[in-house]
């Protein structure tokens, strides 16, 4: 029997594209990338060091280039064994054995004081944010020098070496701390040399200092986005470890600089000059040149606990969504900055792979689904990335492939974020590359065209520091960092400490005020569910889009039939859907319709004040009283819900904030659709009080209401059509009319019989002898129905022909585990009872035809299926009669709890008082499309319901 199921698994898998990969698995691909490392950096050190980097052909070590302008080796080539220096933080945890002996060997050999020109940038990402996560590292060890090897995973006892400079014999084990002020010293050396660089007017950084001389006559004032914002994490953190204030000023200034001169589409340029002009050729997209400007604001965000950072990037993200991706949602091409068009060749480059990582961390996983399977299609179409790829006309611009760690930095956070297998055979399928196509004798190659497999005599170190770090965190399964942790653009490890973090202003505290940020969690796509909580689970590989994507790298089949519809296209494999995006970001404009011209638009008002805008000091919501002028900007949300006002005016909108408008100028110009369509002054759940009656007599009416024993209480949801649930007024208590209102007195609950073991559906008419109710009663009563078989308008129809003035509905039983849906449920778009839900009908209460049928006197309340169970029993088994009383959902705990009936006529002790009044408030949702403003609401607050009447709708 088991091997039966384990085949039907297996084809099951195979069915919904789902492998699995079993943990030994796992565990094998994490050892053989722990192998892979430890064959580079064993090579390097052997036939390279102290040299920057290894010839991994020639086996022997790569120098700085007597051409000063090679910039592509000597940007980086500092003297300063710079393979050793990146890879320092990663040996903790790919290769321990060899941590003691590098930490010695870069405290005691490395000098800055070099007269070299080099890139600020690099030297940044590659030496000192591996100094600073070296430092942050051994403050982390204790003090006792065999308990630092224990914590790092070395085997003090074993007498053998795996290498001939390792040291992990007791003899040879070395107080790893004495380091740890060394590593800080020589980063904050560094960064004292890197000052020069910022010795300009705008605070944008010159692109390459000399080291020991600072900045050279005559340099080049041109430098790139990425390069001058992407310094923030490190000088940061070197500032608050050291004091030194310099270093966060200045690259705060410098990621400012570049801000503030965005296009009024929050777009920004790839090449700029000192001067603070961008430079031709004026184009703006995720790759080349500015790829980790907007890596370093989310991460800095998340670090430095500073919204300056994380508000800039979701700026700028919502314009790279909105300007730079594609239509279908899965390719982000260069933009004209100006004329907002594509590039011509379009190309996508292989360092904007690093986006899918971002887009996790900022919680949009659906989208870092879509472009990281444009990537994975790049891979597996030429066993590598190349480079640069024209992806309008499928084929490389650019062949080579330098080791670069993007591509597998995406798919470690999204292995993360999802736990989808099929990232996990990504990174073998990379790694089986990049051991058969890279590894050499002594390290690995640059591959020089992808196509051809031709090699390059280089290394660069971001193969061991990242590409290879990132492979094993990949099968190593562990946890991306975050609460002030993050890996920097090299794959080093920083943490901001708490003590060093600073605390917000009040102004900043204010503005938060209700602020509630969540990352919404990944649901698998699945077959057989209507709401993605149930059915079989399909995994990335049964995406709708998956094939798309390969399409997109691959081409398509032009042998299958056309297809005109502009939503599907034929390929090799059959049919495929074309995908389509949402808008993502756009502005709307509040203000009351010009009857003489309508499109007209007033003018902005650039900085409302509180006579239009207010913010609730309590709930941290925005309330908009004047419309007049105002701008709101809207989002597209991560949770693929809708959207949400991101900003009005300069009012920036938390996430968890909520906008109210209460203008009254929206009364008659602005729709305020809902879905479905809510025209109901009842709140969407009420209190149900159940009071059972020994039935005793014969009649009818109710026993004195002293006679009646509290049974249990439970929450209801009001229908959205039919009786509004308004509070009882006086004069309607005081005469002793009965209604299904709040408040009033309890109303007879009739519960019908069973026919063939069904409950009743009410969707037939019964007589009331049926009901059990004599034709000489004129007490009102309420009648339960079971859900099924009709619309809830017609039980609501039917229940009015019976002569009731509310109706009770009942949820479905719950399936048992196995069971199949009966045929009177299939179709439903709720199966099982899945709580409560408010039940519509097509029309609302304004609706002709519920002014025909009179049914806006009889309401309509659904409850779950357990509660008619328990009040049927009652009725069946104990001989009880039952009363049903509607109250407040906020009443008071303590009479409920006591089951003390409340006597509201204490709120009117004579009739001169003033007539009992209620505050309600009428919500809709504005809709976008078929979406709707989630965090909007348009509300029509209605104040004094006189007589019982509500006022007048609008």
């Amino acid at each position: 029997m088991l091997r039966i199921y384990s085949a039907c698994l297996l084809i099951l898998l195979h069915l919904t594209h789902v492998w699995c990969m079993t943990d030994e698995k796992r565990e094998q691909l994490r050892d053989e990338t722990a192998s892979l490392f430890k064959h580079g950096y064993e090579g390097y050190m052997k036939y390279a060091y102290p040299a920057d980097e290894l010839r991994p052909l020639t086996c022997g070590p790569l120098y700085r280039d007597t051409d000063p302008n090679n910039f592509g080796i000597n940007d980086i080539h500092a003297n300063v064994s710079m393979t050793l220096l990146d890879t320092l933080s990663s040996l903790p945890l790919v290769h321990p054995e060899a941590y003691p002996k590098a930490i010695q060997l870069v405290a005691e050999k490395i000098s800055f004081d070099q007269d070299v020109k080099v890139q600020l940038f690099e030297m940044t990402i590659r030496a000192m944010g591996s100094l600073l996560s070296t430092y942050q590292t051994l403050d982390e060890l204790p003090n006792d020098p065999i308990e630092q090897y224990r914590k790092l995973g070395i085997n003090v006892n074993n007498d053998s070496s795996a290498w001939s400079w390792a040291a992990t014999k007791k003899n040879d084990i070395v107080d790893l701390k004495q380091y740890e002020n060394r590593m800080l010293e020589l980063a904050h050396d560094l960064g004292k040399r890197l000052l020069p660089a910022f010795d300009t007017v705008t605070g944008i950084p010159y692109a390459r200092v000399n080291l020991r001389t600072g900045l050279l006559k005559g340099e080049s004032i041109e430098t790139c986005t990425a390069g001058a914002g992407s310094l923030i994490l490190e000088f940061s953190l070197l500032s608050r470890l050291t004091g030194d204030e310099r270093f966060e000023e200045l690259a705060n200034k410098a990621y400012l600089a570049l801000w503030n001169r965005r296009s009024n589409q929050n777009l920004l340029g790839n090449t700029v000059g000192t001067h603070g002009h961008w430079l031709a050729p004026g184009m703006s997209g995720v790759g080349a040149g500015m790829d980790s400007f907007f890596e370093y604001g989310i991460k800095a965000g998340v670090m430095l606990d500073d919204d300056t950072y994380s508000d800039i990037f979701y700026d700028s993200y919502a314009a790279i969504q909105t300007y730079v991706r594609t239509g279908d949602g899965l390719i982000y091409r260069p933009i004209q900055t100006r004329l907002l068009q594509p590039a011509s060749p379009s190309i996508i480059d292989s360092l904007s792979a690093f986006l899918p990582a971002m887009q996790v961390i900022a919680g949009d996983v659906e989208s870092a689904i879509k472009s990281h399977l444009v990537f994975w299609n790049l891979w597996r179409k030429y066993n590598a990335m190349p480079e640069s790829f024209v992806w309008q006309e499928r084929r490389i611009e650019w062949a080579g492939y330098p080791g670069r760690p993007e591509f597998i930095e995406s798919t470690y956070y999204l292995y993360q974020a999802t736990k989808d297998p099929f990232y996990l055979r990504v990174g073998e399928k990379i790694l089986n590359d990049l051991k058969t196509r890279t590894r050499t004798k002594c390290g690995f190659a640059t591959i020089k065209n992808v196509m051809t497999g031709e090699l390059e005599d280089r290394m660069e170190s971001f193969m061991l520091s990242e590409s290879l770090k990132y492979l094993y965190l990949l099968f190593a399964d562990v946890p991306f960092p975050n609460s002030n942790t993050v890996f920097t653009t090299e794959g080093h490890s920083l943490k901001m400490p708490k003590t060093l973090l600073k605390s917000p202003s009040a102004h900043r505290r204010l503005t938060r005020k209700g602020e509630n940020p969540t990352c919404p969690v990944y649901q698998s796509p699945q077959v057989g569910s209507t709401d993605s909580t149930s059915g079989i689970v399909l995994g990335i590989e049964g995406r709708d889009d998956y094939d798309y994507a390969r399409g997109l790298v691959y081409g398509w089949d032009t042998s299958g039939p056309e297809i005109k519809d502009g939503k599907r296209l034929w390929y090799d494999g059959g049919i495929c859907k074309i995908p389509s995006a949402p808008k993502f970001a756009f502005e709307i404009v509040l203000s009351p319709l010009n009857a003489t011209d309508p499109t007209s638009v007033p003018p902005e008002d650039p900085s409302p004040g509180p006579s239009k805008v207010n913010q609730d000091l309590l709930t941290g919501n925005y309330h908009i009283t004047d419309i007049e002028g105002l701008r709101l900007g809207v989002r597209w949300r991560f949770d693929g819900k809708g959207y949400d006002v991101a900003n009005i005016g300069p009012h920036r909108i938390r996430q968890g904030q909520n906008v109210v408008i209460s203008d009254s100028a929206l009364k008659d110009h602005l729709a305020v659709p809902s879905s479905p369509p809510i025209d109901s002054y009842s709140p969407p759940e009420l209190l149900l009080r159940f009071i059972s009656y020994l039935n005793t007599s014969a009649p009818l009416s109710l026993p004195s209401r002293d006679a009646g024993q509290v049974l249990l209480h439970a929450i209801g949801a009001t229908a959205t059509f039919g009786l509004d649930f308004i509070p009882v007024t006086a004069s309607d208590f005081e005469s002793g009319s009965t209604s299904w209102r709040i408040g009033d007195k309890p109303v007879r609950l009739i519960i019908p019989p069973k026919e063939n073991g069904l409950a009743y559906q009410g969707c037939t008419v019964k007589s009331l002898e049926y009901l059990g109710i004599n034709h000489d009663s004129t007490d009102p009563f309420v009648i339960m129905v079971s859900r099924g078989g009709c619309t809830f308008l017609d039980k609501l129809i039917i229940a009015k022909e019976i002569g009731a003035i509310g109706v009770l509905a009942i949820g479905y039983e719950p399936l048992k585990e196995g069971e199949p849906v009966p045929p009177e449920r299939k179709g439903e778009s709720v199966i099982e009872d899945q709580g409560l839900i408010r039940p519509s009908a097509e029309y609302d209460n304004s609706h002709p035809e519920f002014q025909k049928l009179g049914l806006n006197n009889i309401g309509m309340i659904y409850t779950e299926w357990l509660i008619g169970e328990i009040l049927r029993k009652l009725v069946e088994n104990e001989n009880k009669v039952l009363a049903i009383e509607v109250l407040n959902i906020d009443s008071n705990q303590q009479e409920v709890q006591s089951h003390k009936l409340p006597d509201i006529t204490s709120s009117f002790p004579n009739k001169n008082r003033k007539k009992f009044t209620h505050q309600v408030e009428k919500q809709g949702l504005l809709m976008v499309g078929q979406w709707p403003i989630m965090n909007l609401k348009v509300t029509n607050k209605a104040l004094a319901f006189q007589n019982g009447k509500p006022p007048e709708s609008g």
